[in-house]
């Protein structure tokens, strides 16, 4: 199904956004650095066009009692940013046909055996499009705990109400990627998603410092912190779950990773990952005025189109911003907690355009 796939793989290599080179933009200098320090201890900056690096730079601290420098090497939580690649993984899984977007996850996941007697089963699409009315896992923490295994967590998952019957509406979901991973996991005969990850993307890449859950360098890893206008706090609250975060990784090992998803995004195996899904009665999903992909939210603006996803978890904000019309790609990483990146990588966005 994907015969085709492996070359992009094999030319990682020779893509112009392989190299490790560190260009910087004058005018993404400034509006990173007037954020830094105020409304995050750290950020890190990469902006590309065409999977080409334009500008890769680090600002402020990844450890401010250390006085850390933030650098392209620095590993971040990618937090929900995670979820594309999660949904990555699946779609390649599907081009190889191990399963279909409208298969019944109860035929792959066992915990939802049960669900298959039901009207309508929930399918893999129902996951990954925020459509499965599965209810919050984190409102189980006090059944489990956040230190319980994914496959865990699916069977408490399986036991609950929905809180919406699948199909019907729109409701961003960490359970619906969680069961995600959980299924990826299974249909590639893995223990874990972030080996089927490591098969499939980071390892073909060269992505060494890219994994889930347990940073590759503890020593790399940025400090998180909450708090504004400078009044910084460290914080940590970590959870092993797979599929809806918990990717660590680093600009660096992101150019690669944007040059690959440049070169193959728009083949016609991969266009569900910037295509809006819809509700069963044909209704495009509306979040607000943005639509959902596969891990991806989509919006036009002006004269471009958009794909882009936030994260933000203890200590971390992070955000994705791909514009699919001049081919320029956004990648902030922040360890603060509290700074709202959306209108700094638009803002971005636009400077580079102009």
């Amino acid at each position: 199904m994907l015969s085709n796939f492996a070359l992009p793989f094999l030319l990682v290599a020779a893509l112009p956004g392989a190299a490790l080179a560190e260009p910087r933009l004058p005018v993404v200098d400034e509006e990173a650095e007037a954020v830094v320090g105020t409304e995050t201890p750290g950020l890190a900056v990469l902006v590309t066009r065409e999977g080409e690096v334009i500008h890769m730079a680090g600002y402020g601290f990844a450890d401010l009692a250390e006085e850390t420098p933030v650098t392209p090497g620095s590993i971040f939580d990618l937090a929900s940013v995670s979820k594309q690649m999660t949904a990555v993984a699946a779609i390649l899984q599907m081009n190889d046909g191990l399963y279909a977007a409208e298969t019944e996850i109860g035929t792959i996941l066992p915990a939802f055996a049960e669900d298959l007697e039901a009207d309508r089963p929930l399918i893999v699409l129902d996951l990954v499009q925020h459509v499965s009315g599965l209810t919050d896992y984190l409102s189980g923490y006090d059944d489990y705990g956040a230190m319980t295994p994914n496959d865990e967590v699916v069977d408490w998952l399986a036991a609950q109400e929905r809180d919406a019957a699948p199909g019907t509406e729109f409701s961003y979901s960490n359970s619906g990627y969680l069961a995600l991973g959980s299924l990826v996991a299974e249909a590639g005969g893995k223990d874990s998603l972030g080996d089927v990850l490591e098969e499939r993307i980071w390892g073909p890449l060269g992505m060494e410092m890219t994994s889930l859950v347990t940073p590759v360098d503890e020593a790399a890893r940025v400090t998180g912190y909450d708090g504004t206008d400078g009044d910084f706090e460290e914080v940590s609250d970590p959870n092993i779950s797979e599929g809806d975060g918990n990717v660590f990784s680093t600009l660096a090992d992101l150019a690669l990773y944007e040059a690959w998803l440049d070169e193959v995004g728009m083949l016609p195996e991969m266009r569900p990952l910037f295509r809006n899904g819809t509700l069963d009665d044909g209704t495009p999903i509306d979040d607000d005025g943005a639509g959902y992909g596969f891990g991806w939210e989509v919006q036009s603006f002006g004269e471009g189109d958009y794909a882009f996803h936030s994260g933000s978890w203890t200590g971390t904000s992070t955000y994705y911003l791909r514009n699919l019309t001049s081919g320029v790609s956004v990648i902030l990483l922040a360890n603060g907690e509290s700074i709202s990146l959306d209108a700094l990588a638009f803002r971005i966005d636009e400077a580079v355009a102009e």
